[in-house]
């Protein structure tokens, strides 16, 4: 029973290090040492390659190769045992569930990367070019960049369309082949005697590349290679324009679950229920804020107003600064008024806050006016205070 207890310890405890979207200090450690040991795995690598680096610094560049691969190999070790710790996994079904997880990319990347490399390097003649197979390590990047983890959701959430796009590429790339081949084999039956080689001439030119090493000398053959190029410009800009309005979309959603998990956070928009929230969530911009960074300065134009999810800010007015912590918000008499900023507003804690731009703040004042309701109480609410605090009769 101890020992069962120590094992689930022992796997959530390497589990939270292993996670990359953990924060603190111990999982900020692995991840730098993880990231070192690609760039000095990979590296070695590469530089194995150069004949003089190679001949100089072999010993030095095998010693890197062998510690990140017993590196690489100890952290797949570790993967597969802390995987019924993952959310996805389900209880009772511990082996099918690591079973599962060595199929992932990250799976195969980390077993074909490290155990098969090392052994097949220490029984090939030619070690050298089976160790190239290492570069792999680089896909160990993946899940700890959102912007490639973002990319692979928007591949996945668009191949249809992607694949689509890639049919029509093949049959405008067989097209272009076999035409080529019928106008341009009499003249050039060195270069386009068969379609599989005339398919070259149809690659370089569909992409719009132009090496010159194949080129069509009949009317014909020129006006199918204009006509080639147009088709290959149109078709790579269809691929870009998908993966561009998808990473947008996929960006736009990220932004907008992070801003309902802080609308969510502050406390006046509990009661204005899920349709005027939804509504907010996409008006409301976060903002970090540093330390002693300066939010607003007296004297500005009011253009926005902020509600604080996290942190404490200092409203430096007369006779004494106001501190405002979580939940508060600031700035909305400015709106209202239009008149300039009457405090200088500083963040004496590290903060996050949602930004509302008066451009918005109006239409949300038109569309849902019970927000604005509370807004206007609690602000009456905050002023009949800092009043009261200031009358020395009170």
């Amino acid at each position: 029973m101890k020992s069962a207890r120590r094992n689930l310890l022992l796997r959530r405890a390497l589990y939270r290090i292993l996670d990359p979207q953990r924060s603190g200090r111990t999982p900020e450690a692995f991840r730098l040492a993880h990231h070192g040991m690609v760039v000095l795995g990979v590296g070695a690598l590469v530089l194995a390659t150069v004949p003089n680096i190679s001949a100089d610094y072999r010993a030095a560049l095998d010693a890197v190769f062998y510690v990140a691969l017993a590196f690489f190999a100890a952290e797949y070790l570790c993967r597969l045992y802390v995987v019924p710790e993952a959310p996805w996994s389900h209880q009772g079904r511990r082996w099918r569930d690591r079973l599962h997880w060595s199929m992932t990319l990250q799976g195969l990347v980390g077993l074909c990367s490290t155990w098969v490399v090392g052994i097949a390097a220490a029984f090939s003649p030619d070690a050298a070019s089976v160790r190239l197979a290492c570069v792999t390590w680089l896909f160990k990047f993946v899940p700890y960049s959102e912007g490639l983890s973002l990319l692979g959701r928007v591949i996945a959430d668009a191949r249809s369309t992607l694949v689509s796009v890639l049919l029509a590429f093949i049959i405008v790339l067989l097209s272009a082949g076999t035409l080529a081949y019928l106008v341009e084999r009499d003249v050039q039956p060195e270069t386009f005697g068969s379609v599989p080689t005339a398919l070259w001439w149809a690659v370089v030119t569909l992409t719009t590349t132009g090496y010159g090493d194949a080129v069509p000398v009949t009317l014909a053959g020129r006006l199918l290679g204009g006509c080639v190029m147009i088709c290959g410009i149109a078709l790579f800009a269809l691929w870009a324009g998908i993966l561009a309005n998808g990473f947008a979309e996929e960006l736009k959603r990220r932004d907008l679950q992070r801003t309902w998990d802080l609308v969510t956070k502050v406390p006046l928009f509990n009661a204005v229920g899920a349709e005027t929230i939804s509504e907010v969530t996409r008006l409301l911009r976060p903002r970090d804020v540093p330390e002693g960074a300066v939010v607003v300065r007296r004297g500005e134009p009011g253009d926005c107003m902020y509600f604080v999810v996290s942190g404490e800010i200092e409203i430096r007015i007369p006779p004494k600064p106001v501190r405002l912590g979580a939940g508060a918000f600031f700035g909305e008499i400015a709106l209202i008024t239009g008149e300039p900023r009457t405090a200088t507003v500083v963040a004496s804690r590290s903060s996050v806050m949602l930004v509302l731009h008066v451009t918005d703040f109006r239409h949300l004042a038109a569309r849902r006016p019970e927000l604005m309701a509370a807004i206007a109480e609690e602000s009456s609410r905050r002023v009949a205070h800092n009043n009261a605090a200031d009358d020395p009769s009170g």
